[in-house]
């Protein structure tokens, strides 16, 4: 038994990986998988081998089910020859009754285990984006980008809940952006501590907020009617949130239902689709009133459908009004489920429950 197994293994292994002649050779397409075609890929490779594994533990156990059956007719009515060949079918079939088993059960458990994809194995790694030295939003304690004797500015490249550690919260009066020359910009949601805090308490990115993506001269100042619009003030900035932009925005879909999808009554049937359930949005430059956006949209937004690489700045106010941020990145699954005890929420002070009801948002198209 042992050495059909190994005459059959090596047979197998043998023709495919050892043949001096494998250019040569038309391999069978195997599970719908084929790797014949030029250019290959090693991911292609695993999957076929994936299925030529289950294909041949299948063969094995029909090669030695036939010897066995040889074995049985050969015996010529000999005890011992007769038990070793039903020995053998009897492991032929409880081999295969194994393997197919197995792969049922891994099947209806999740069919995903059984259907390897080959574009699950070839997923092109996202490019990292590396940031140059001396690149980054430069914070300055003093107006038009200057800094006191003994204080240096303060670079930022990535999101800071809070400046203690530098012991810069609340000093900041300009930005400046050193921004690499081709393949991002930076972005920044700039967070002002709570009037009823601490210093520092804007630390958890939930203060009033304005955003920009260029030089402030003075946070006391508006750049335009789009950033830092309403300002966010001088020594008033104490946490940032920092995105990369390649400077366009782009459109989503809000709904009043999670997981975008339309409404269901107590039975899951899908209900009449009216037209407040759902709205799309454009982006653009500067904050926009939802209501304007969407004049007939009702509820709370829920979810949010959008393509990948989007950035959405949510405000509790209008767009000409300061008021708390609730910034949102989409990713590839194409909805995003609102958090709903999030800092743009109107509380209703008898049952103590918040709502996602922001006033006016912005959109941002960002780069990975």
């Amino acid at each position: 038994m042992k050495n059909i197994k190994t005459i059959i293994c090596l047979s197998l292994f043998g023709i495919l990986f050892i043949s001096p002649v494998l250019a040569a050779i038309q391999y069978p397409e195997i599970g719908g998988v084929n790797i014949n075609e030029e250019g290959t890929s090693a991911a292609t490779y695993v999957v076929y081998l994936f299925n030529l594994s289950i294909a041949a533990g299948a063969f094995i156990a029909g090669a030695v089910l036939f010897a066995a059956g040889i074995d049985y007719v050969s015996a010529r009515g000999e005890p011992a020859k007769l038990d070793s060949a039903k020995n053998k079918i009897k492991n032929a079939f409880l081999g295969l009754t194994i393997l197919l088993a197995a792969f049922m059960i891994l099947n209806i458990i999740n069919p995903q285990l059984t259907s390897i994809k080959i574009s699950q194995l070839e997923k092109t790694p996202e490019k990292e984006i590396v940031i140059p030295e001396g690149s980054g939003i430069y914070l300055y304690d003093l107006t038009n980008y200057a800094s006191s004797e003994n204080e240096e500015p303060v670079r930022v490249t990535k999101t800071m809940g809070g400046f203690l550690e530098s012991n810069f919260s609340n000093k900041a009066e300009s930005i400046k952006f050193n921004n690499p020359t081709e393949e991002f910009s930076f972005g920044a949601v700039l967070y002002a501590a709570k009037e009823d805090s601490t210093e520092g308490s804007g630390s958890d990115l939930r203060g009033n907020c304005s955003y920009t993506l260029s030089n402030v001269p003075d946070l006391d100042v508006a750049v335009n009617d789009k950033e830092n619009y309403p300002p966010i003030g001088r020594d008033k900035l104490a946490s940032m949130l920092v995105f990369k932009t390649d400077g366009g925005s782009g459109s989503i879909k809000i709904y009043n239902t999670i997981n975008c999808k339309d409404r269901t009554d107590e039975y899951g049937v899908t209900c009449k689709k009216k037209k407040y359930d759902d709205c799309e949005i454009t982006g653009g430059s500067g904050f926009k009133n939802l209501k304007e956006a969407c004049p007939d949209f009702k509820g709370d937004i829920m979810s949010i459908e959008a393509g990948d690489s989007l950035g959405i700045l949510f405000k509790a106010t209008g767009a000409q009004e300061a008021g708390r941020c609730h910034y949102i990145e989409t990713n590839d699954t194409g909805c995003v489920n609102v958090v709903k005890y999030s800092y743009v929420f109107n509380i209703n002070d008898k049952k103590y429950e918040s709502n996602f009801t922001p006033k006016s948002f912005v959109i941002f198209s960002l780069v990975k």
